[in-house]
Formats: C-alpha cells, sequence, structure tokens
C-alpha cells in the first residue's frame, strides 16, 4: 500500500494491541497522535500518526485465536478494523519481505515499541525510499544523550548502532506521552501482565544513510599556452570534491557565506568579482609557490609530475605542474592586468576550489573552497586595519578573533584554527585578504564537522533552500553519529611517505577517518649483529572514525 493509494502507509511493527488500537482511534478522529509530547528533545516536529489519510496496518506474531485470549484483545481488534485500519496476524518481524500478507507492499513509516536489530533490518526491506523507522523505547534504553538520564552504552540497546545495521542513521528524538490515549496499556515482555514504565519514554526516528560510493581516480583535460591540451588526473581521495558547482548560483553555504562577504565589505569598499574560468593546475615551482604563499609547504602540494603528459612533452617535478594550492599564483597574473586597466580603489574578488596536501585532522580540508579579494591603495598598510575591523565587526558574533603577526592580520576561531588573513605590500600599494570559505560556512553556521558541505545527502541542502540567514544554526540530520579509535601498526621502510600514508586512509575510508596521531616510532639498532641490513622503522598511529551523515555498520 503507497501513499497514492489513500495517504501514508504505516505499519505497527509487532504492535497488534491496545497500542495500535489508541493510534487508529487517533487517526479516525484526527487529534494529535502519542508521540509528540510537548517536551520535543531536539525540535518541533509533525506528529507521527496525526493528520489525514494514514492507513494503519497492524501486525502481531500469534495467529489470531492465540490473539483473542488476552485480555482486551477483542476489543482491540474491533477498534482497530472499525477504524479503518487492518490487523495482520502470524508475521514474523525478522522476515517481513517474506510475509506473503506484506508482500510487494511498502510503507513510508514502521513504527515498534521494542527494539532488535534483526526487526529493524526487516522493517528496511519494507520501507520506501524516503520513509521512516519509529523506534519508541522506555527513558535510557536507547544509549543516547536524549535519555535523562543516560545509561552506560553498554547497558543499553545502543540504538544507532544497531540501526547502523541496517543502513539507518538517527534524525530526530521525540518524547513518547503513553499517558495521551485512554485506552493505551503498556505490557511487558512477551506479553505479560506487568508493564513497562513508559514515563519520559522516547521515540527514536529513523531514515536511510545515503550511500557512500567508492572513491576513483578521474582523468582531466586542460588546454595551456598555445591551445595544447594537457591531460592530468585527480587522486582518487580527492575526487569526490571535482565538479560539485557550490559557488555556481547555489544555495550550498559556501556560496551563502561568500555572497554574506561581499555584501557587508560592499557597504564600505566597492567590490569587483571576477568571472572567468580559472584552471585546476598550475605551472608552478617551489620557489615561485614559496614566494607569493610562504605558509603553504612544497610538501602540500599535489604536483602531477611525470602523470601529466601534453602532446609531445612531459610535466617535470621542479617547475612542472600542480594542483592550485591556493589562488594566490593565478591572482598575481589578474592583479596585474586589472591595474593597469583600473587604479581606482576597488577590491576585486576572486573564489574557488584549492587542494592541500595536508595530514588527516579535524579541521584540515584536504580541498576547500578559496576566496581572495585584492586591491591597490596609497599606504596600502594602512588600509589593512580597517579591512580586519569589518570583518572582525561582521564575524566576531560567530567567535572569530584577530591577532597580528609578522606583518599580516590571521583570521581565527575555535576550534577550526586559522580561517584567513589580510597583509598589505607598500611597494606596489596591494592589500591581499584571503578567506577559507569552507571552514567560515561552518562557523557561521554552526555546522560540526566541515565534512558536512560535501554531503551528497539532500536533506543537508534542503535546509539551506530558503538561504537562511548565518544565525539561523544548522540542525544535525544525524543524530549521536558513532565514533570508532583503532590503533593500527606497521613497519616502514626508508622510502616512506607520510603524506601518502594520509592520502590512502582518506581513499580507503571514503574520508570518515577524522583525525590520524602518530603515537610512536620504533626503528632498531642496525649496528648490531643480529639485524644488520634492517633500514625499516615501526610506526603506531591511532585511527578515529566517524562520519556526520554516513553510518558504521
Amino acid at each position: 500500500m503507497t501513499s497514492s493509494e489513500g495517504g501514508e502507509a504505516v505499519l505497527l511493527v509487532g504492535e497488534g494491541t491496545s497500542f495500535s488500537a489508541a493510534l487508529s482511534r487517533i487517526v479516525a478522529t484526527e487529534t494529535n497522535d502519542i508521540t509528540s509530547g510537548t517536551d520535543d528533545i531536539t525540535r518541533e516536529t509533525d506528529n507521527i500518526a496525526g493528520g489525514r489519510g494514514l492507513r494503519i496496518t497492524a501486525t502481531c506474531l500469534q495467529t489470531k485465536e492465540e490473539a483473542l485470549r488476552h485480555h482486551g484483545s477483542a476489543h482491540n481488534i474491533h477498534t482497530i478494523t472499525h477504524s479503518g485500519s487492518s490487523v495482520l496476524f502470524e508475521v514474523d518481524c525478522t522476515r517481513l519481505s517474506e510475509c506473503v500478507c506484506l508482500r510487494g507492499r511498502q510503507f513510508d513509516r514502521c513504527c515498534s515499541n521494542t527494539f532488535s536489530s534483526v526487526c529493524v533490518c526487516s522493517c528496511v526491506g519494507v520501507l520506501k525510499e524516503e520513509g521512516e523507522v519509529l523506534v519508541s523505547l522506555c527513558n535510557g534504553q536507547g544509549g543516547t544523550p536524549a535519555d535523562r538520564p543516560m545509561r552506560e552504552w553498554h547497558n543499553s540497546w545502543q540504538v544507532v548502532a544497531m540501526a547502523a545495521e541496517a543502513g539507518l542513521i538517527l534524525n530526530e528524538v521525540r518524547s513518547f506521552d503513553g499517558e495521551k490515549p485512554d485506552s493505551y496499556q503498556s505490557t511487558g515482555y512477551r506479553s505479560q501482565d506487568k508493564g513497562f514504565h513508559a514515563e519520559q519514554g522516547v521515540t527514536h526516528v529513523f531514515s536511510r544513510s545515503v550511500a557512500c560510493s567508492a572513491p576513483q581516480r578521474k582523468d582531466m583535460k586542460q588546454h595551456i599556452l598555445g591551445g595544447r591540451p594537457l591531460t592530468y588526473h585527480i587522486p582518487a581521495e580527492l575526487s569526490h570534491y571535482i565538479h560539485r558547482g557550490f559557488l555556481s548560483n547555489s544555495n550550498h553555504p559556501v556560496r551563502l557565506v561568500q555572497d554574506f562577504l561581499v555584501q557587508a565589505l560592499e557597504r564600505e569598499w566597492p567590490v569587483s568579482m571576477v568571472t572567468e574560468h580559472l584552471p585546476l593546475l598550475i605551472h608552478s615551482s617551489p620557489q615561485r609557490l614559496n614566494a607569493c604563499c610562504p605558509e603553504i609547504q612544497d610538501t602540500h602540494t599535489h604536483c602531477e609530475g611525470e602523470e601529466c603528459v601534453g602532446e609531445g612533452e612531459e610535466c617535470v617535478g621542479v617547475g612542472g605542474y600542480v594542483l592550485r594550492p591556493s589562488l594566490l599564483p593565478q591572482v598575481e597574473i589578474l592583479r596585474e592586468e586589472r591595474e593597469h586597466r583600473e587604479r581606482e580603489e576597488v577590491l576585486h574578488g576572486v573564489s574557488g576550489l584549492v587542494f592541500q596536501r595536508v595530514h588527516i585532522s579535524p579541521w584540515s580540508p584536504p580541498a576547500f573552497h578559496e576566496l581572495l579579494l585584492w586591491g591597490a591603495w596609497p599606504k596600502a598598510s594602512q588600509s589593512i586595519p580597517d579591512l580586519g575591523r569589518s570583518l572582525e565587526r561582521l564575524l566576531t558574533p560567530y567567535g572569530l578573533s584577530l591577532a597580528e603577526e609578522q606583518g599580516s592580520l590571521w583570521l581565527a576561531a575555535e576550534p577550526m584554527g586559522r580561517l584567513g588573513r589580510l597583509w598589505a605590500d607598500d611597494l606596489t600599494d596591494g592589500v591581499s585578504v584571503c578567506l577559507n570559505l569552507d571552514l567560515l560556512a561552518s562557523l557561521v553556521y554552526s555546522l560540526p564537522d566541515w565534512r558536512l558541505l560535501w554531503s551528497p545527502d539532500p536533506r543537508f541542502l534542503n535546509h539551506f533552500l530558503l538561504r537562511p540567514l548565518p544565525e539561523q544554526p544548522f540542525h544535525p540530520f544525524s543524530l549521536f553519529p558513532q565514533s570508532f579509535v583503532y590503533d593500527i601498526s606497521f613497519w616502514a621502510g626508508p622510502d616512506w611517505q607520510e603524506a601518502a600514508f594520509h592520502a590512502l586512509v582518506r581513499e580507503a575510508s571514503r574520508e570518515m577517518v577524522e583525525n590520524v596521531t602518530l603515537i610512536d616510532t620504533y626503528t632498531p639498532n642496525t649496528q648490531t649483529d643480529t639485524h644488520p641490513d634492517v633500514t625499516h622503522t615501526y610506526t603506531t598511529n591511532t585511527l578515529t572514525d566517524t562520519h556526520p551523515d554516513y553510518t558504521f555498520a
């Protein structure tokens, strides 16, 4: 039964009892349901069973004859069927997709008042793609911070971990009001007369997590000077950052933050954004990069080297091609062109994706969007404090602070660290501002993790459809994500490169590893007779796995 065939289809799993009768009566009278108590734990939510056009199907493991032996069952079954709902008997909730009477049917919501990972996995087999699984438990049973007080994790149903086995994430947590329907009676294990303590009960709302695709190397082509095509590749660990279009006319928070910054600065300075396309691959050398980007080490660049082959020539490691680690090398050319034509005091701006080969840590994205603003002013160094104060007034409410260091003003916030810098060159009258838009978007929209910006889950972008102001923080659609910590040890040879190890971890984990910490290294004494040829180092690292919108099963 689908929603197009008479409204939303709701399956009550193993609930051919007073609970099903209570919900059926509520739907029939179009009142609120018992899972929308006044004490919303996470946010305001819609009623689970309230509203018009719901079609409820209750299921029971027992035969009808066995069920009728229980006190009140005949009345409950009568209430369910005469309210327009139905009851199915002899339904094994661990094999719902194999049930003949459910074959070919899909439901918008599957509800249960007990928890079993096998049962939840079974529900997914009859659940629509965008459907929900609702599990109501006694306070403390869920094993999440929504329980008051929260039990020890091992002394709970561990609902987030168990639901992950079915590819589900926890979206919402609602209070459960077991006293609202007069006819609802909580019964205990195996239909015994002893009831559960339903006070302060919690309803957990689960939905499918998006599938996590395997990263693959992407081949790219770019035309260089002279119009010759140049073929290069994007490493597999960076492939899902390419061609996402966040800075086009979109509602992505990176674009919203850029508009927010530019519009605010335009109140005091004219800003002209560059519209021409800037290539991802640039021809550079460590010396040239260090001249314009002194804070970027040459080991932080993705040098294409011999992989970057044009027609009749090869790139070389020194003075070869790299994926741009910053927009600054390209802006130097734009700066000269525009300042020859326009000498008035205008802030020119350009934004785009940049790549840096950084170690895995919570606030160090390997790819991010950079916003560069530059202009020419007489006595440029005197203009930097004014620009800094403008940005400080704009971003201080979100926790940003300014600090001067080695002639530059640095923008920083906790826990991200540095988000950008401002500097001047009095020799050229140049003023420059370089900002990390991804970290700024995480800051102003209160994102718990920068990786959410790259989420393929449509629920993330749905939050920004109406272009909310930064004052409206983001509400995560995956609550209480799991975190796992592993130690990994191995022997590393003389050609060991730590950056390559981090790139491999990114690729193998599909960006699910949040942090890699080096614990210790051990190199044997090669001067002894027992190990004369040992040139390897024993390395131990700690990997922390967690992701804001994927499941870990």
